[in-house]
């Protein structure tokens, strides 16, 4: 049971706080913004609309004129108040997570409206009119929207003589005395708070509206330093979230009081410094300076909430001016006098502080006024308009039309429903092709005022005459052929008809020569008509000549054939005999002689006939090649040497070309080239061989052995070379160079080897040839093997040691003692070492052992294998 209990307790509590915290939700306040406000009749005002309280969604505002909705519930912030006359509203404020909670604000639009307005807005030029106005406020006549010049202190006023349009202002005077205010700067205190010890500041901010004001966010701030004005104090004070009407709210630096600022306030009865309220969106709201001028107050830009913070009318001129402290123990302040917010100097001045009320001489809800102009438009009435009537253009003055007003057909009047229509008359421009007629109409209304339009009539013959046509044009080859010109028939729609005869011109050239026969009538208004015939006179025949003899080649000038004269006949110019003309290009072999015959007729009609002769020699010359010969030294050239040159047509010229030695010694053998060139530069080339100097020797030798040991290495060398002088022996083991004709030599014996003797035998012009041999030398096999030794323990034959001097492979080699019963009993693969007598590390008995020595020879692949037999004696 206690347990349940306790649980519903529990339960209750929660329902208990969550209906608390669901009772937290929903707006607390809602304000309009400005209030009280004043328009003139027909503007429109927007009023910004601000709420308090805890909402989770967003607010939402709907706004009534009595009983009707004037604008539904939504989330626009703002209303556009258009009232005629001065209107009660009504806002409702909720949050959209908590609809149910809805706060209310009334607030009014005031209109000074526009009066009625009576007397005559439309007069005649010269006229004047009287205009009154009706209405509940004062009323006055102006000349201009603002500004300007009164031209009437009441209501009516008396136009003077108009002619032009004019426009007049009534100035209607309102005023609102229901709620007007503002959040101020109203006393500053600088040398000592009430209730202080003397030195404390003191600074007071009011709301002179006679409703709540949101002032959320907004702060004051003042300055921490007399001499830069930009020096702010850091600590910032923020007015409360809803600013009760007609109250005040004050800070002291005076530490432990209830309105402590929290940090020292910055001022000095005799320094300069300031105060300032911005709102919350870095708009300055209210300003006071002293001791600054204008122009360091222009320089004023510290950082405020964030804010960059400048001077525009917020503070106009110097600032108040210095000391204002205590006097005779009394606490004197900078306090705002009477209800005025002029920034200036002169809202303020130094008075004893009033604490914590509003100030003396200050009214909360101070009444308010202003001017609205109304126009009144006087309309003069002005001169009717019509048209110019549509342009008439005709060929000839028959066709002219007579006057008729009815030519006029859009004529109107702002005063004259119906304007009077006359024709004043007509007037040539004394032209013609064209004429110009301009008919002149009056267009009058009843206040006599009236325009004159215009109708222009032209008189133009646009039309050509016409010419019966010309005969085609035609082209002949001769003038004879040219026709005889005859005349043309013509009319005109004003002219009539007639005969035209023509005119004939040659362009004076000739081949072609154009003939123009024109027929040409001008009618009064010089439109023209023509007719052309054009005659070419062009002879394009040419003459024809007799062929002329066929081309012909030739390889000598001497049988070149003669030209003759060729026959010609042309349409025009009739016949005759050519001669022609001969031209050699200057060139030979070949030449091209080019013969023409060419007849041009009058017209430059050419014929041409030609023959091509070329003379071109294409058979080469002949003569035959020199003997070969031998010599020590090559001889120089002789072109003479050749006696047998020939040429189909003269006598060829004979020169020495070149030697070309096949760049051999021994003999050199050199081919010498001569040329045989005829006039025409065939040309063939003859040749003679020479051999210069001796043939290579043919070296060779035998040597007496070329198979040695190390036992015999003396060769002796027999030279068998044929057609050498001098000899080099090089044996082959770097011991020098011999020059003996058939040497003997020895060779190293200490160690076998192949050694390659060369033989490089001179022919007496250097020419040289090598012979070689190879010499092989053997190492014999020498060695000795003792039949005993005395193992003792003296320095004397203390071991069984085979000495093997040359012959064999060392590496390669092995040994073994056997005793009497076939055992080994010693081994070795060392050559240089030998059987010390033990076995297992003890002497053996005295007595005959067995040895076997295996090894390879040097001169031999096959390992070969010794025996015998050794004795120990002690």
């Amino acid at each position: 049971m206690k347990k349940r209990i306790l649980f519903q307790a529990i339960l209750f509590l929660l329902l208990f706080v969550n209906n608390n915290v669901n009772a937290q939700c929903g707006a607390t306040a809602v304000f309009a913004d400005p209030q009280p406000a004043m328009i003139c009749g027909g503007d429109t005002l927007i009023i910004n609309f601000t709420s308090t309280g805890t909402c989770g969604g967003t607010y939402e505002y709907e706004v009534l004129e009595g009983a009707a909705i004037v604008q539904a519930w939504s989330t626009s912030a703002t209303y556009d108040a258009l009232p005629a006359v001065t209107t009660l509203f009504t806002v409702n404020a909720r949050c959209s997570a908590c609809p149910g909670t809805v706060v209310t604000v009334d607030f009014t639009v005031d209109v000074i409206e526009q009066p009625t307005i009576t007397g005559d807005l439309f007069v005649c030029s010269g006229n004047t009119t009287t205009l009154t106005a009706t209405g509940t406020n004062t009323m006055e006549w102006w000349d201009s929207q603002t500004g300007g010049v009164q031209v009437s202190p009441t209501e009516i006023f008396n136009t003077p003589a108009l002619t032009a349009d004019a426009t007049y202002w009534v100035q209607v005077a309102g005023s609102v005395s229901t709620g007007g205010g503002s959040i101020l700067i109203t006393e500053c205190g600088l040398d000592g708070a009430i209730g202080g010890t003397g030195s404390e500041d003191y600074i007071e901010i009011s709301n002179l509206y006679t409703t709540p004001i949101n002032t959320s966010g907004w702060v004051v701030a003042v300055s921490s330093s007399y001499t830069n004005i930009n020096s702010s104090n850091a600590t910032i004070w923020n007015l409360p979230t809803s600013f009760s009407p007609c109250s005040v709210v004050t800070r002291t630096d005076a530490a432990g009081s209830s309105d402590y600022w929290g940090n020292n306030i910055f001022w000095n009865s005799t320094s300069s410094s300031w105060a300032i309220i911005v709102d919350d969106v870095g708009n300055v709201v209210d300003f006071i300076a002293w001791g600054w001028t204008a122009a360091q107050l222009a320089t004023f830009n510290p950082t405020i909430n964030g804010f960059s913070i400048t001077l525009g009318a917020e503070w106009t001129g110097n600032g108040c001016g210095l000391p204002c402290g205590s006097t005779g123990g009394v606490q004197y302040s900078f306090a705002r006098t009477g209800s005025t917010d002029n920034n200036i100097a002169g809202d303020f001045i130094c008075q004893p502080t009033s604490v914590n009320v509003v100030n003396p001489g200050l009214s909360c809800g101070w009444s308010a006024s202003a001017t609205c102009p109304y126009p009144a438009t006087i309309l003069v009435d002005q001169p009717p308009t019509a048209s110019n009537p549509a342009a008439i253009a005709v060929e000839c003055a028959a066709d002219v039309p007579v006057a008729d007003v009815t030519a006029v057909i859009d004529e109107a009047d702002d005063y004259t429903s119906v304007p009077t229509v006359t024709f004043i008359g007509e007037v040539s421009d004394g032209l013609t092709c064209p004429e110009t007629l301009t008919r002149t109409y009056r267009v009058a209304d009843s206040c006599t005022n009236f325009i004159e339009v215009t109708q222009t009539i032209t008189i133009q013959d646009l039309t050509a005459p016409l010419i019966d046509p010309a005969p085609a044009d035609m082209a002949v080859e001769c003038i004879a052929e040219v026709p005889v010109m005859a005349a043309l028939n013509w009319t005109d729609n004003c002219d009539g008809a007639g005969i035209l005869a023509g005119t004939e011109v040659s362009d004076g050239l000739t081949c072609p020569e154009t003939i123009t026969r024109t027929w040409t009538y001008t009618d009064g208004c010089g439109n023209v008509a023509t007719e052309t015939q054009v005659i070419v006179v062009f002879d394009i025949t040419a003459p024809v000549i007799d062929p002329a003899a066929a081309d012909a080649q030739v390889q000598c000038v001497g049988n070149i054939p003669a030209m003759a004269p060729l026959n010609w006949v042309d349409n025009c110019d009739g016949s005759g005999t050519l001669a022609g003309t001969e031209v050699s290009d200057g060139l030979t072999c070949p030449e091209t002689i080019t013969r023409t015959w060419t007849y041009t007729d009058g017209c430059g009609n050419t014929s041409t006939e030609v023959q091509i002769v070329i003379v071109n020699d294409v058979t080469p010359p002949t003569a035959s090649n020199l003997p070969s010969e031998q010599h020590a030294v090559l001889p120089a050239p002789d072109p003479l040497l050749i006696t047998d040159e020939a040429d189909n047509c003269g006598l060829p010229t004979v020169a020495f070309v070149s030697d070309i030695s096949d760049g051999e010694l021994c003999p050199e053998t050199v081919t010498r080239t001569y040329s045989v060139t005829d006039d025409c530069g065939n040309e063939i080339f003859v040749t003679q061989l020479f051999t210069v100097g001796d043939p290579f020797p043919d070296a060779s030798f035998v040597a007496s052995a070329t198979d040695l040991t190390n036992l015999s290495t003396l060769v002796n060398f027999t030279n068998t070379t044929i057609g050498a002088v001098s000899y080099e022996w090089d044996f082959g083991d770097f011991s020098g160079i011999s020059t003996e004709f058939s040497p003997s030599h020895l060779f190293p014996d200490e160690e076998a080897g192949g050694y390659i003797v060369q033989l490089i035998a001179y022919s007496p012009f250097g020419c040289m040839d090598t012979a070689t041999v190879v010499i092989s030398i053997k190492e014999e096999l020498i060695y000795f093997i003792p039949n005993s030794f005395t193992p003792n323990g003296d320095e004397f034959n203390q071991t069984f040691q085979p000495v093997f001097v040359s012959g064999f492979d060392p590496f390669n080699f092995s040994m073994i003692i056997y005793n009497r019963w076939g055992e080994t009993i010693f081994e070795t693969m060392d050559a240089e070492r030998g059987w010390d007598g033990t076995f297992n590390g003890k002497l053996v008995p005295d007595g005959i052992y067995t040895w076997k020595i295996i090894l390879k020879r040097d001169d031999l692949d096959d390992r070969e294998m010794f025996t015998g037999h050794v004795s120990i004696i002690r």
